[in-house]
């Protein structure tokens, strides 16, 4: 199995990455009442459109060709948060997890928006989770961070991470290296990959 990582100049001229999740809807037939069950598995999933001249669609063909189709792992990264937008005030540690909440300590005490909703942290090697809300640190320069997915793997405690996160994901189907060119050699490439769970 190949693990590559996806070069940031690839900068796709379109993409979608979001968390889908996974849930269970019941609609009584007689009353209309609905009910909505969360189910494990909610899951990254990312589309991408490039269009690329001669050179680096050639290099698109080998690097999607190495993959291998769906067998191959790739660490994409969501080229919108390529780093934080809150503070990072302080020398941010990542201590520890559990579920849907991080802790982390190392800021500077009361330091305001030290995360904000929508910055990404690198949890493990493949694992990213998006901070759900504006974070201040308190007196003692800690923090509980509530994200998305929930956590599935122990947590790599040390430094925070926030720059560069990626995902391990994988092309969605065995067509996903299928391209169109135009006359003047203009390649159109259209990508769609899941996140690769671990297993249970």
């Amino acid at each position: 199995m190949t693990d590559v990582i996806w070069p940031l100049d690839l900068r796709p001229a379109q993409q979608a990455f979001f968390i889908r999740t996974n849930t269970r809807r019941f609609e009584s037939p007689l009353t209309g009442h609905v009910q909505v069950q969360e189910l494990d598995g909610a899951r990254w999933v990312a589309q991408m459109s490039f269009t690329r001249g001669e050179v680096d669609a050639r290099r698109m063909d080998a690097f999607l060709a190495a993959l291998d189709g769906p067998v191959g792992n790739v660490f994409m990264p969501d080229f919108r948060r390529l780093s934080a937008k809150g503070s990072l005030a302080g020398s941010p540690q990542l201590d520890s997890g559990t579920g849907a909440t991080l802790s982390l300590s190392g800021f500077t005490p009361d330091a305001v928006g030290v995360l904000l909703a929508g910055d990404l942290i690198q949890t493990s090697e493949g694992r990213a989770h998006m901070v759900v809300q504006n974070i201040d640190a308190d007196s003692m320069g800690e923090a509980s961070v509530p994200i998305a997915p929930v956590l599935r793997d122990p947590v790599t405690v040390g430094a925070l991470i926030t720059d560069n996160c990626r995902v391990k994901m994988q092309l969605l189907d065995d067509n996903q290296a299928q391209n169109l060119t135009d006359h003047r050699l203009q390649t159109n490439f259209e990508l769609q990959l899941i996140e690769v769970l671990p297993d249970q």
